[in-house]
């Protein structure tokens, strides 16, 4: 499952590409990879010292306990771990890099787990590259409510330039930017913390969704 979910975002993202460098944040399509979207997320660069995240499945919600949208994605990890993590973000999208991160995980209980986290970045219809689009699993026995993040490990792979990378002659034709529009299958929600141990949901029908910037 894990390697599935992570394989199934970076291959989307890669067929974006077609030749170029990075694909637009506004090409994503999430009716191509339905399985993908609860464990998704997307991060905005404010300025250079602020990252926010723009949208989240409910996977990342449920870890929190709570809506993480517009909040600093540092905040997921543990004290000693976000310095780290502010640089692998600044690196995703400086250089830019793919970036795959082997995660500890400690909920509320105390209880140890491990998650996958692979991170890619996208260009904003203006051509900067301040977006990274990724996903994150959750632990296999369940958890509780709220879960921090510790970088057990990490795969940085540079994006090497592409052979007709001009996303300019793209942007007269991007749609306007509508945010994700729900089929009312799910939403994203705030989930309550407490001590109760979350099961990972099963045979649940996929979500669909629209994206656009």
């Amino acid at each position: 499952m894990i390697k599935t979910t992570l394989q199934t975002l970076r291959a989307h993202w890669e067929n974006l590409r077609e030749g170029r460098q990075l694909p637009l944040r506004s090409e994503i399509d999430p009716r191509a990879m339905p399985d993908v979207l609860d464990n998704l997320f997307i991060l905005e660069k404010l300025n250079p010292t602020d990252i926010r995240v723009r949208i989240a499945g409910l996977t990342l919600c449920e870890m929190m306990g709570m809506e993480v949208r517009g909040q600093s994605p540092e905040t997921f990890f543990s004290d000693n771990a976000r310095g780290r993590f502010a640089a692998i973000i600044t690196d995703v999208m400086e250089r830019p890099t793919i970036a795959q991160l082997g995660l500890d995980t400690t909920d509320k209980m105390g209880n140890e787990a491990t998650a996958e986290m692979i991170l890619l970045p996208l260009r904003s219809d203006f051509g900067d590259v301040s977006r990274v689009i990724g996903c994150v699993t959750a632990p296999d026995k369940g958890f509780a409510a709220p879960v921090r993040f510790h970088v057990r490990s990490v795969d940085m792979e540079p994006v090497f330039q592409g052979k007709t990378d001009n996303p300019a002659s793209t942007f007269g034709f991007a749609e306007p930017k509508v945010g994700f529009i729900m089929d009312g299958t799910s939403a994203f929600r705030a989930i309550r913390g407490g001590g109760t141990i979350r099961q990972n949901r099963t045979g649940r029908a996929p979500n669909y969704l629209k994206l656009v910037d």
